[in-house]
């Protein structure tokens, strides 16, 4: 019977690995004396391997499999991105959230400042601190000054946009992290969130400090409360995960 290479049927009862006909006969091969290739003969036993056109079929279980190559691919993942690059990622992903909410909670609240013990002021009410009652903001505004009247709509303005874009921005983080592989696409939808990021944080940092200036300007007979602290302390902290996320989209798109 004959050995052929060319007389063989691949087995149908066995996974085979499809390799190149010439990477397998390379120089180790030929040195240890396994394969002898003259007139189409092969020494090697007729049931590990058969020819089909111009692939050789070896055997998944083959002594030879840590021979074969592996095909290339240039796809990557974020499995593939070093500690230090998916902390930051992490880091923004915990981090975003906390801000937008602390945001969300300065402006939602009516603590901005103490008007000497009788009134709390917030950006949309005014609580009577002996009564613990409030009422909106626009009966005070109204018998305000014009220039307060401005300052105050501008920042709630500014205020209420960067808490919906930082909340905006945290979801949207959430699914860009959930997303494993690393392409156009990933690294255009992180710049799109940085941006974003930026708007919202720009938004509620101009809104606290217009706010501190009104306050240096014109109250500094009043007391800043924990309301206007809290949308500081998140509108800088946003600024902190913008800086760290443009470093993050940075390495996830260009590191090897």
């Amino acid at each position: 019977m004959s050995n052929k290479v060319g007389d063989l049927n691949i087995p149908t009862n066995k996974k085979l690995n499809k390799i190149n006909f010439v990477t397998a006969f390379t120089k180790p091969y030929r040195q240890n004396g396994n394969w002898d290739l003259k007139n189409g003969y092969t020494v090697r036993p007729r049931d590990m391997y058969s020819q089909k056109d111009e692939f050789l079929y070896i055997e998944e279980d083959s002594e030879y499999d840590d021979e074969i190559p592996k095909k290339p691919t240039d796809k990557r993942t974020t499995d593939d991105l070093g500690t230090c690059t998916t902390a930051l990622g992490v880091v923004c992903v915990i981090f975003l959230p906390i801000s937008a909410i602390l945001v969300t909670v300065g402006a939602s609240t009516p603590y901005w400042y103490d008007t000497a013990g009788t009134h709390s002021l917030g950006l949309f009410q005014r609580c009577d601190l002996s009564t613990s009652t409030c009422e909106y903001i626009d009966t005070f505004l109204s018998t305000a000054s014009s220039d307060m009247n401005f300052t105050w709509k501008l920042v709630t303005g500014l205020t209420l946009s960067g808490a919906c874009l930082l909340l905006m921005a945290a979801l949207f983080s959430c699914c860009y992290l959930a997303c494993k592989e690393i392409n156009f696409s990933k690294a255009s939808y992180g710049m799109l969130i940085s941006v974003v990021i930026m708007l919202g944080a720009g938004c509620a940092l101009s809104g606290t400090v217009l706010m501190t200036s009104y306050y240096i300007t014109n109250l500094q007979t009043w007391t800043l409360d924990w309301s206007f602290y809290t949308a500081a302390v998140g509108s800088g902290m946003s600024f902190l995960v913008f800086c760290i996320y443009i470093i993050y989209v940075f390495l996830l798109t260009f590191s090897d």
